[in-house]
């Protein structure tokens, strides 16, 4: 761009021999050429093209073989999977070398090789096999129509929040629904039901306070909201933090997402943005999962295996999915989920990143039901294997095939 635009200035003599109805062109052209290397200058000024340099890319590649060697010696690779690792990487060592000048696509396909080469590390020190036993072996095929349809007890006065049931099998099955009752945007109520049938006939149920103020540290902001062993899990008030509630203590815990985008930097959207989705919260067969975004992922979805107990970061893989191009997204058996509009009612899930081989795909065309354009909060639960919506006011839940 920068070259179009000095080749325009050089001819400027010629220029003011042309007709004056040809000037407007060449103003309008210099105009259009200037917006957009304004645009590469605000990118570039922001450091989103530093990874491009060949320095960063040593580092990485140094700090992926640390990483290999140490998880190698604490047993977490066996010898045959440390080695096919390591040969990748002295492949990409050797590309590295024999490059004699930078090349920004080269340079751009080496990191996505460190990436999916990182994600396949990551996959290997984290699950423990026997966690998938239960999972099918291929990815969702079919959304049923919806198996529960219910508006929420507060009604249409509030729209946004969440909903569904106790995500871990052997706690008890409580039904739940967590509105967002300050701004669409912020809750400190937690509403259960102990069993379905007073779920479905809005009795029996029992309110319990998070806080007693939306804007303290403890409030919940947005509907990335789930239920898990007895536990309440969600996005910490105007923060990049995942907070815990434990329903037996009261007590809370929360810890900060690295470099996680927060307060509508990232939320989900399609159309239009759906208000502080930044940060996600699900359940699968594996465990607690974070879903949400960083600048050094330049936006696209990240996805953070949590301990439950202690809330600390077990491991993270990084997606080339524009987060923001989706509106909504879940976890199934240790596979990332992302959904599109297709119209006011019906909805699509359309890409999968399986974190246990670090493949990804956006061919996937699994359309289901809903009742409004409008797609707060989406998860799945391991203990009945539904999936859960809950679309501007109402309760919606899912039989998935697999």
């Amino acid at each position: 761009m920068v070259w179009v635009l000095l080749l325009l200035v050089s001819q400027l003599p010629l220029v003011t021999n042309l007709t004056h109805f040809k000037m407007p062109l060449f103003s309008a052209a210099i105009k259009n050429i200037t917006e957009h290397l304004s645009q590469f200058e605000y990118i570039n000024n922001r450091g989103l093209y530093n990874p491009l340099n060949f320095r960063l890319l040593d580092y990485e590649m140094g700090d992926l073989g640390t990483q290999i060697a140490d998880a190698h010696k604490k047993q977490a690779l066996d010898a045959s999977t440390a080695q096919d690792l390591n040969d990748e990487l002295s492949s990409i060592r050797l590309k590295v070398q024999n490059m004699q000048k930078y090349d920004k696509f080269n340079l751009l396909a080496l990191r996505e090789h460190i990436r999916k080469l990182k994600n396949r590390l990551e996959s290997c020190r984290t699950y423990d096999k026997t966690q998938l036993d239960q999972c099918s072996k291929v990815l969702l095929s079919n959304i049923s129509s919806p198996v529960v349809t219910q508006l929420n007890p507060y009604g249409t006065s509030y729209p946004f929040g969440a909903w569904g049931k106790e995500s871990r099998h052997g706690s008890p099955g409580l039904y739940w629904v967590q509105s967002l009752q300050s701004s669409n945007i912020y809750g400190i109520t937690l509403r259960t039901y102990s069993t379905f049938e007073d779920f479905v006939m809005s009795k029996n149920h029992k309110d319990i306070s998070v806080t007693s103020s939306y804007t303290t540290t403890y409030s919940i902001q947005g509907p990335g909201t789930v239920l898990y062993n007895e536990s309440l899990y969600y996005n910490c008030y105007k923060s990049p933090n995942v907070c815990k509630f434990d329903l037996k203590t009261n007590t809370f815990q929360h810890i900060a997402l690295q470099d996680a985008g927060h307060d509508n930097k990232f939320p989900y959207c399609y159309y239009s943005c759906y208000g502080t989705t930044d940060i996600d919260l699900s359940v699968d067969e594996t465990g607690l999962w974070a879903i949400y975004a960083t600048e050094e992922n330049y936006g696209n979805i990240v996805i953070s295996k949590l301990d439950s107990s202690t809330l600390a970061v077990v491991q993270t893989w990084k997606t080339k999915l524009f987060k923001k191009s989706v509106s909504n997204a879940f976890m199934v058996c240790g596979v990332l989920y992302a959904t599109r509009y297709l119209s006011p009612k019906l909805e699509e899930v359309f890409y999968a990143f399986d974190t246990v081989t670090g493949h990804d795909t956006n061919t996937l065309s699994v359309p289901f039901e809903k009742i409004s354009s409008d797609i707060q909060n989406l998860h799945y639960n391991p203990t009945d294997q539904r999936l859960y919506l809950f679309n501007y006011a109402y309760m919606l839940a899912y039989e998935l095939t697999f």
